[in-house]
């Protein structure tokens, strides 16, 4: 991947000169300017908004399809099966050995709950739904939190 700023074949000063004056002129502003390595081209924001995309179409599966008398077990499976069926990767699975594609946190337990077919979703339980997404090399993860009733 080619970092943001950066093309091919050119000189330095052709090449990162300009880009290298607007993060200089950021910061005589007194700007804050992240470090060069994370700051993204056009080409990385749209894989991540790909990857978004993805990440939130399965989170809205997820609470269109979840309820009472499920298990954590059963998310998950929801999880890998849509996050797979629209071409993704679940992030999370296999990630330094974490067994599941999604972490989920009932009630009072604070994040990184691991699914289990031994834990039941009751009526009144608050889930915090916690979903990352690999597409194509770029990531993307966001929260979803969801009262049943």
């Amino acid at each position: 991947m080619i970092p943001a700023g950066v093309t091919v074949g050119k000189k330095y000063c052709d090449c990162h000169m300009e880009f290298d004056r607007k993060l200089d002129n950021f910061k005589r502003k007194f700007h804050k300017v992240p470090p060069r390595n994370i700051i993204k081209n056009e080409e990385q924001l749209v894989g991540m908004r790909e990857s978004s995309k993805i990440n939130i179409a399965v989170l809205d599966y997820v609470a269109e399809n979840i309820h009472a008398g499920m298990t954590t077990q059963d998310i998950d499976d929801l999880v890998y099966q849509k996050t797979t069926e629209m071409g993704g990767i679940p992030a999370p699975l296999n990630y330094e050995g974490f067994p599941k594609s999604v972490c989920t946190s009932i009630n009072d337990q604070v994040c990184h709950g691991i699914p289990s077919k031994n834990i039941q979703l009751l009526d009144g339980d608050i889930i915090n739904v916690d979903c990352s997404t690999i597409l194509n090399g770029y990531f993307f993860g966001f929260i979803k939190n969801v009262l049943y009733r």
